[in-house]
Formats: C-alpha cells, sequence, structure tokens
C-alpha cells in the first residue's frame, strides 16, 4: 500500500490521466457560474464523461458538476471543455451584471474611503 500523498498515490497521478496531461481546457468561456447541459441521446465511452454527462441533465453550473463529481475543478474544465468541442454539453455563460458599478467608480470609492 502506498501512503497518501507518496509521488506514487493514484490520486496524484489520476487526474493527469484522465486530462491526458493537459491542465488547462481548450475553451475559455468555463467559469465556475457558466451553466452546461448535456445534449441528449448523446452516447460517450469515457466512464467520467459519462459520469459529467449525466450530471449535466438539467442546467447546471461547472462548479456543481466539480462539486457532484468529486474531481477537481481543473480536470471538470478540461474533460467540459472536450464535451462542448465535441457537442455533447451545451453552455451558457451569464451576462455580465449590468448593476455593477465600473471601475472608475470602484476605484474613485476607494480612493475616498482612504482618505477616512
Amino acid at each position: 500500500m502506498i501512503p497518501h500523498g507518496h509521488a506514487g498515490d493514484p490520486d496524484l497521478i489520476r487526474p493527469y490521466a484522465l486530462t491526458g496531461g493537459r491542465t488547462r481546457p481548450s475553451r475559455s468561456d468555463l467559469t465556475l457560474t457558466t451553466s452546461v447541459v448535456a445534449v441528449a441521446g448523446v452516447v460517450d465511452e469515457d466512464p467520467e464523461a459519462l459520469e459529467i454527462h449525466a450530471l449535466c441533465a438539467r442546467p447546471v453550473t461547472v462548479a456543481e458538476v466539480a462539486s457532484r463529481s468529486g474531481l477537481p475543478l481543473g480536470v471538470v474544465r478540461v474533460l467540459l471543455a472536450d464535451l462542448v468541442d465535441r457537442g455533447h454539453v451545451l453552455t451558457r455563460t451569464p451576462a455580465r451584471r449590468r448593476d455593477r458599478p465600473d471601475e472608475a467608480t470602484l476605484r474613485a470609492v476607494l480612493a475616498r474611503v482612504k482618505e477616512l
């Protein structure tokens, strides 16, 4: 038995193997709040991809998929990007909230607070 945290620990190797050594997704639009939903009738042979696809049966966020799958967020983002690229999952990134102040306003507030 290999002690947990050892260089040969299967938990340390598995994420690397799941992503083929990739550490970044092929897409930059998969944020924590991006909504993902599976395309019906798509079959994938990879067990992790099947699990992620099943988790996306109804719209969920990337963060929810990572939490429910038990996989690291980085791994989920890479695998989800693969599914999106193959047309197995659709994404929807929430529009930026328009009620947020712009950068100039935030800087002005910060400057006033510092004056206090």
